[in-house]
């Protein structure tokens, strides 16, 4: 057994043959979970951050979400999928072809910075005794910590979504372009190699993304990768509107 999938909620691999897809739909999953853990910071901001903590029980599961299935997600990113696309990136004219992947790389490692603020809180809550005068006391006592709380979980839901918004526009779409059918179920070979054969969760149907900048939307038309001969997508390299602003 891979002993990522006992603590992670992510698409399941085996559910997929389009590897591209398949990150596509984990972008949702991070979005919904975002919007999860905006939710519980409004309620930690008028309760209390220790209050919130011991009457939500869905503060564990949303905090391991983003210290442990985020990251990983992360590093299949980072080892998988932009590799294979970097591969291509030369073709369509992309100059300085590391310089988007490089940028995107550092931006998981400010996620991951991010988040350890808020471990940190949640591993000293785990480790205080919980009665109810001391939760009730909390607040008043830490209000100042609360505060930094909540600011710093806010702060990690708007990295995500720019975040996202930046991977989706500047890689997602270019892989959907440039990779082929056989590339793509190359790709989810790979993911389902890396991962092992447990199977994770199916992906659910959740809500429309939210992004910081209200007028981002992401569009795709997703379909199952089918290995063909190359439909010639090479042979003439895009104009400028197909090439990546670094």
């Amino acid at each position: 057994m891979n002993w990522f999938y006992s603590y992670m909620n992510l698409p399941d691999p085996k559910n997929y043959q389009d590897g591209v897809l398949y990150f596509h739909d984990t972008h949702k999953l991070v979005l919904h979970e975002c919007s999860e853990l905006e939710g519980l910071l409004a309620d930690a901001e008028s309760r209390g951050v220790f209050q919130s903590f011991g009457f939500r029980p869905e503060w564990e599961e949303v905090l391991n979400f983003f210290r442990k299935a985020a990251p990983h997600h992360e590093r299949e990113e980072e080892t998988l999928l932009f590799p294979m696309v970097a591969v291509h990136v030369p073709r369509v004219g992309f100059q300085q072809p590391n310089s988007t992947f490089r940028f995107l790389v550092d931006g998981h490692d400010a996620l991951e910075r991010s988040m350890k603020v808020l471990e940190h809180d949640w591993e000293v809550f785990c480790n205080k005794p919980r009665t109810a005068n001391e939760l009730d006391a909390a607040h008043d006592m830490h209000s100042e910590e609360d505060a930094r709380f909540v600011s710093t979980g806010r702060e990690l839901v708007a990295l995500y979504r720019e975040h996202i918004a930046l991977e989706e526009t500047r890689v997602y779409a270019i892989a959907e372009k440039l990779l082929s059918g056989a590339e793509k179920l190359q790709l989810m070979d790979l993911i389902r190699a890396s991962n092992g054969d447990d199977a994770i969760t199916t992906i659910l149907n959740y809500e429309e993304p939210q992004f910081s900048d209200s007028t981002y939307n992401i569009i795709y038309s997703p379909t199952e990768a089918v290995a063909e001969e190359d439909s010639g997508l090479y042979e003439e390299e895009d104009d400028e509107d197909d090439q990546m602003e670094l």
